[in-house]
């Protein structure tokens, strides 16, 4: 599996004193069928289908909900039906959903609130990287960022029936976008400016945008280099008056460097704004809201340590969130993040999900750089952009490197890098120098060009030859990490299928062109669990062995069961013997007792069976 900062074990974190809930209550909504335990949620996050509202995962029914916009938080319906509701919002749009849920997977909305990230006219575009620019913040696009049918068709000429993802468009953005448009942009803060969700022309709107009426320019952002009268965000600079300042939201504090803040006004030019109304973006969580299911999606946008221990503060979606041990999480990642609200106050995070749409990875030495690139081992050529974010942890200050520094330190280090295919090329997103000495490649990505039989295939990934002739029958892997046979991955292998290979682990097989493999496992293409989940029906267990009796376990306060079958990654037997195995082996296969295996304060990853009991199928060193 990739390295990630965000793996961890179950983390408990409380919501900073501007966000902490207080006082009201949540609660059954009253409505459903009677003897349902019902839990009040607020859920934050994309609309990813209708028929009520899927978000998170959770499908809302919405026939008795009221349609709040955040703008005034004005009522633009009740008891919508469903064309009503897809007539005001729309796939893709970011909305924070209040109500309750009976299970994992079904709710009932009592409001949903809705509103823009971004209104103003694109001041330049970017095929290349796939991003553009309004009111001097960098807007980035991605494979399912929903783009609205009415700019797809002025650039076709011809009307099409819905709103489309732009991975599944033959247009490039600069044949969708173009200079001068004003677009209503919905989407989840970054760092530097905001991730797309779903883009919207704003003058082939009716009633010129969400929820009709006209549109003033807005932006939202991090208050920095305020003084009288002026304030930036990220490349905007915004004049104001005290007039401007929302009377409840700054009845009691002054505007202040650091605020995350929604600023309204009209455009003096492509990079300044003059203001007409100021808010705090802080409503998340309210006194109506005081204990209960809590799920955000969104970006980190930043990393805060304590000066002591391992806790500290991150930022989503301009909420800050204290965290009991940081390491976990890394600025720029797009995270869901499940909990429970509790009444004093603290959330406990249940689950914890990688949402980046990274479906090409790869993990291997740089072998030279030409000063706007650099080639791996594999042959693979990883060109950075301004899109992106650039780490070393090998040297201090390692965060958020120009490309001249990164490429300056990459020849002969072990990279991470993650992207996305974009108009036949990769779009790099995240590229990473390891602080380690690890020989082996990986190499993550859609599977094309499948040739040959059961007993003699291979296919190629990014251009890239996976060769499987070295890999044993127990390599080859489900989707859950669960071996199933050369078999029966060949049987469920198609062109586009998401694949990783590993290589061995001296990197003999990581050659320019190929990779000779010895494992292959199947990857769901996005919403990839990678730790702190560890839910009810989750198949992943994530954490520290905190005791073990016998044949079972216990991580993250829930009791595993091993059996004869139960496969042990071949690094937890190596540790136990001091020698390095070619393959992982089933617990039945040892000489090794589990508790020899299993050392307390060990960090794993459980792929779990739930059908009777919870019983291991593989258990892996993370």
């Amino acid at each position: 599996m990739f390295s990630n900062k965000l793996i961890t074990a179950l983390a408990a974190i409380f919501i900073a004193s501007t966000f902490t809930a207080c006082g009201g209550g949540g609660g059954d909504d009253g409505g459903g069928s009677a003897g349902v335990t019902k839990t009040a949620v607020t859920s934050s996050g994309t609309i990813t289908a209708f028929g009520s509202v899927i978000v998170n995962g959770v499908r809302y029914e919405t026939g008795n909900a009221r349609i709040i916009s955040a703008d005034d938080d004005s009522v633009i319906l009740e008891n919508p039906t469903n064309a009503q509701l897809q007539a005001v919002i729309g796939l893709g749009q970011v909305i924070t959903v209040r109500g309750s849920q009976s299970d994992s997977s079904n709710g009932v909305a009592d409001s949903i609130r809705f509103d823009n990230e971004l209104v103003g006219a694109i001041s330049s575009v970017s095929a290349a990287d796939g991003s553009f620019v309004v009111h001097g913040q960098t807007v980035s696009v991605s494979p399912d960022t929903i783009i609205d049918d009415s700019i797809i068709e002025a650039a076709r000429g011809v009307e099409i029936p819905n709103d489309l993802p732009f991975g599944g468009l033959p247009e490039r953005l600069d044949q969708l976008l173009v200079v001068g448009m004003v677009v209503e942009v919905s989407g989840f803060p970054t760092q530097n400016g905001l991730q797309a969700t779903r883009i919207e022309d704003v003058n082939n709107r009716p009633g010129g945008g969400a929820g009709g009426g006209l549109l003033d320019d807005e932006v939202k952002g991090f208050v920095s280099n305020l003084t009288a009268g002026q304030f930036t965000i990220n490349g905007l600079t915004v004049i104001y008056d005290a007039s401007d300042l929302d009377s409840e939201d700054f009845s009691n504090r002054p505007l202040a460097n650091g605020q995350f803040v929604k600023v309204h006004g009209v455009a003096v030019s492509a990079t300044t704004l003059e203001a007409n109304r100021i808010e705090l973006e802080d409503n998340f969580l309210d006194d109506d809201f005081s204990n209960g299911r809590v799920e955000i999606e969104g970006v980190i946008q930043a990393v805060r340590p304590d000066a002591q221990g391992t806790g500290g503060v991150i930022v989503i979606n301009g909420l800050e969130i204290r965290v009991d041990n940081i390491s976990q999480f890394s600025v720029g990642l797009r995270v869901e993040i499940k909990g429970i609200l509790q009444s004093d106050g603290i959330i406990v995070i249940i689950r914890l999900q990688d949402e980046a749409e990274d479906t090409v990875r790869t993990e291997d030495l740089a072998v030279s750089t030409d000063g706007t690139s650099l080639t791996t081992r594999l042959g693979l050529v990883i060109k950075p952009t301004s899109r992106s974010r650039l780490e070393d942890d090998t040297i201090n200050d390692d965060d958020n490197l120009s490309i001249a520094d990164f490429l300056g330190n990459v020849a002969g280090k072990r990279i991470e890098a993650r992207g996305f295919p974009l108009n036949g090329e990769v779009v790099w997103i995240r590229l990473e120098i390891e602080d380690d000495d690890d020989q082996d490649c990986r190499l993550r990505g859609p599977v094309a060009n499948i040739t040959g039989s059961v007993n003699d295939f291979s296919f190629t990934i990014e251009g890239v030859i996976i060769d499987v002739s070295q890999v044993a029958d127990n390599n080859f892997e489900g989707s859950g990490d669960q071996s199933i046979g050369r078999s029966a991955f060949f049987n469920q292998l198609s062109p586009g299928v998401i694949v990783q290979a590993t290589s061995d682990k001296s990197g003999i097989g990581c050659i320019s062109g190929m990779l000779t493999a010895r494992e292959v496992e199947f990857e769901p293409e996005n919403d990839i669990f990678i730790g702190g989940g560890n839910g009810i029906n989750d198949n992943e267990i994530n954490g520290t062995v905190s005791s073990v009796s016998g044949n079972t376990f216990v991580v993250a306060g829930q009791t595993i069961t091993a059996n004869a079958n139960t496969l042990i990654d071949d690094s937890i037997i190596e540790a136990a013997r001091g020698v390095e195995l070619p393959n992982d082996l089933p617990l039945g296969s040892l000489l090794e007792t589990l508790a020899q295996l299993l050392p307390i304060g060990l960090n794993v990853e459980v792929v779990v069976d739930r059908s009777n009991g919870l019983v291991a199928l593989r258990i892996e060193d993370r």
